[in-house]
């Protein structure tokens, strides 16, 4: 027996610091603090905190259609005790995690899921578990099909769906989601799944491809993305004294994953852009020197609360901005984390991963970031000046000789 259910998207209730906000056509979701992600092996309770959660429970085999649109990267729909991944970039897994026996491992078949999602317009996803099967499909297209999925197999597998399997959804700092639509289709028994007009996408890995270049990577960018990158590039590469310098990667060329790195050794700061097929996002901040045994790692000075400082008096905004996008600590290694740092701008005070800020690939974005660097750039000028920068090593922790 069919069941079909058309959800109320004023049912759809807000977790943690998820967001809502319902409009005429669509209920907008948001988050006003920084999920853990995905490149992390944790299991989805892990990410389970700032969400959205859709009213009631649902059993397999079922089909969950959604309509929706997203303006940056990226979306996770939990399901049970797994998790989907959608328009992530190529540092995080895109994983699909199981419903009922979650791993922390990447996809046990297929390897890597194609999760793209065409960014800013309104796009249909369908997701289907049966008993015996799975698949995704998203504008039509078949990006993801399964039989081996650990739940099909798993001997706790009736007494898990008879108590039913709740549905959330998940998005990133910055990120906006507009949810125009959401069905949960129930069949009373497994239903075959029509495969019929669609392709299996699996990528193909090549570990010998040469090293990209600085133009290589731009030359794969679109015209509005090359534009920004470039004059970026330009401005953090004529900065004195801080004087960075530039360096490329290939993180996951089979995803389109590739890195920009500026490195401002002498301070101790880097940026980077995270290159995805043809869009990018960039991040800086001040990074762990990790060479060596935990007792010496360490980072030279930080002037994230100074800079801010300065910034704010010619335009507060762009520095309360830079403040909101510190990426906010999720306490995915508890206590024994270094990389956690407490900012305080004003009367706000965020506790922050790595001291990291994370920024969208567009023009407001790049311009807050370099406005930042040419703060930051005059702060480290006066100070050298003035002979007033810091010890050259601040350690993270206690090493034998009791230096901090």
């Amino acid at each position: 027996m069919r069941k079909k259910h058309r959800i109320d998207l004023a049912e759809i209730t807000a977790h943690g610091s998820a967001k809502i906000c319902y409009h005429k056509d669509a209920l907008e979701v948001w988050t006003t603090h920084s999920i853990a992600p995905i490149s992390f092996n944790l299991s989805g309770e892990s990410f389970h905190r700032h969400y959205v959660a859709l009213p009631g429970s649902y059993r397999i085999p079922f089909r969950l259609d959604m309509r929706l649109r997203l303006d940056y990267p990226g979306m996770l729909l939990f399901i049970g005790g797994g998790h989907i991944t959608f328009a992530t970039s190529w540092q995080d897994n895109h994983r699909i995690e199981d419903l009922l026996k979650p791993t922390g491992k990447p996809n046990q078949d297929h390897g890597t899921f194609d999760n793209g999602l065409p960014l800013g317009e309104i796009v249909d996803i369908v997701i289907v578990y049966t008993r015996s099967e799975m698949q995704i499909c998203i504008a039509g297209e078949e990006r993801f099909y399964s039989d081996k999925q650990p739940y099909m197999k798993a001997r706790n597998f009736a007494v898990l769906n008879d108590a039913a399997l709740e549905i959330g959804i998940a998005v990133a700092k910055l990120s906006r989601l507009f949810l125009q639509e959401v069905i949960i289709t129930e069949y009373g028994d497994d239903v075959s799944m029509a495969r019929d007009g669609f392709k299996v996408r699996v990528r193909k890995i090549y570990p010998d491809l040469p090293k990209p270049t600085y133009a290589d990577i731009l030359e794969q960018l679109l015209p509005d993305a090359r534009n920004l990158l470039s004059t970026a590039d330009a401005r953090l590469m004529s900065l004195r004294p801080l004087r960075f310098r530039r360096s490329v990667e290939r993180k996951n060329a089979n995803l389109g994953g590739y890195k920009i790195n500026y490195v401002a050794a002498d301070c101790g700061i880097s940026c980077a852009f995270q290159i995805s097929g043809t869009d990018f996002t960039p991040e800086f901040g001040w990074y762990i020197v990790t060479n060596g045994k935990p007792e010496t790692w360490h980072r030279k000075a930080d002037y994230m609360e100074e800079t801010l400082s300065e910034l704010a008096r010619c335009d507060v905004q762009q520095a309360e901005r830079l403040f909101y996008a510190l990426n906010d600590c999720v306490g995915c290694y508890g206590s024994r984390c270094l990389a956690k740092t407490l900012y305080t701008f004003g009367e706000q005070k965020r506790l922050s991963c790595h001291g990291r800020v994370m920024l969208r690939g567009c023009s407001d974005d790049i311009e807050d970031m370099l406005a930042f660097f040419t703060c930051l750039n005059a702060l480290v000028a006066r100070k050298t000046e003035n002979g007033d920068l810091p010890p050259q090593k601040i350690f993270l922790m206690r090493n034998s000789s009791g230096q901090e």
